[in-house]
């Protein structure tokens, strides 16, 4: 980015009689000020383009192998960057299945693990984000492991969560 060198160039050197021109010495102001600017200015990178957060809807599935078929699922994301927040509301079907319960269909795949939080209906959970896969898995609070979907059953669950993909 240069400078604009109008003002620069409308300057007239004093002749020496302190009555004709500017106290500025072209030459001085040139070397001193100018030139220094012009490399500071240079020096400085272009603009980083914003980052433009994308919106929309993902469909929640059961990836536990059980084949169930939500009886309500919506669910949405917002993503900045590298970071993904989703929001997600799902009616787990009537089920005995005894497979740990295991969501997937996630917006982006997860790059570091993470967990997220369930709220709402009285139905609290904690919910794990596996390294490299698009899914979740809800955290039996009592036992510390991972939920199966007999004890999903029924069950009306919000859940939100935050976590960094590629």
């Amino acid at each position: 980015m240069a400078i604009d060198r109008g003002p620069w160039n409308a300057l007239v050197d004093d002749d020496g009689s302190n009555l004709v021109g500017t106290i500025w010495n072209k030459d001085k102001i040139k070397t001193v000020i100018l030139d220094p600017t012009d490399a500071a200015l240079a020096a400085i990178p272009p603009a980083v383009p914003p980052i433009v957060p994308t919106y929309g809807a993902w469909t929640p599935v059961d990836v536990s192998g059980a084949g169930l078929v939500f009886a309500y699922a919506l669910a949405t994301y917002s993503r900045f960057d590298r970071w993904v927040f989703i929001t997600m509301q799902i009616v787990y079907p009537a089920t005995s299945n005894g497979l740990s319960a295991k969501i997937g269909g996630l917006p982006a795949v997860v790059s570091a693990p993470g967990g997220g939080a369930c709220q709402g209906y009285g139905v609290l959970r904690s919910w794990h984000l596996p390294e490299n896969l698009s899914e979740l898995h809800p955290i039996d609070l009592t036992t510390g492991g991972f939920s199966s979907n007999a004890s999903m059953s029924g069950l009306n669950v919000k859940v939100t969560a935050v976590y960094l993909t590629v």
